[in-house]
């Protein structure tokens, strides 16, 4: 997403890295699944390092030809794909507060607004003043 419009008709923009107002949710149901496929993934390459058959993992994974990382870009690449396929993205209206919540496997978005009726910055890394 790039752009997304509040009904307060704010224009939230997500165009680069590092926003104040978005955040990754995953779900407490999905979290097991998640942390037990890093976790397979991790041995998985542990193994083959090991192994000395780094090589044969990148193929079963990448196959022989186009693209594939480097060795130690690997778990990188794949953690990154598992990581996305497991969140959906939140983002917090900085002139009325609201959350939009992405639906878990579409592009759609669901509203929720604060008692406040303000931004409240709860999705920012950083302590209020």
């Amino acid at each position: 997403m790039s752009k997304l419009v509040c009904r307060c008709g704010h224009i939230i923009v997500d165009q680069t890295d590092d926003l104040p107002y978005k955040a990754a949710l995953l779900r407490e149901q999905h979290e097991e699944v998640f942390f037990s496929d890093a976790s397979l993934l991790a041995n998985e390459l542990l193994a083959a390092a090991s192994a000395g058959s780094v090589d044969e993992l990148l193929e079963r994974h990448y196959g022989r030809g186009g693209w594939r990382p480097r060795p130690t870009e690997f778990f990188g690449d794949k953690f990154t794909s598992l990581y996305l396929a497991s969140i959906s993205t939140v983002y917090e209206c900085e002139c009325c507060g609201r959350l939009w919540v992405q639906k878990k496997g579409v592009n759609s978005f669901v509203c929720f607004t604060p008692e406040s009726g303000r931004y409240e910055s709860i999705l920012s890394s950083q302590t209020p003043e």
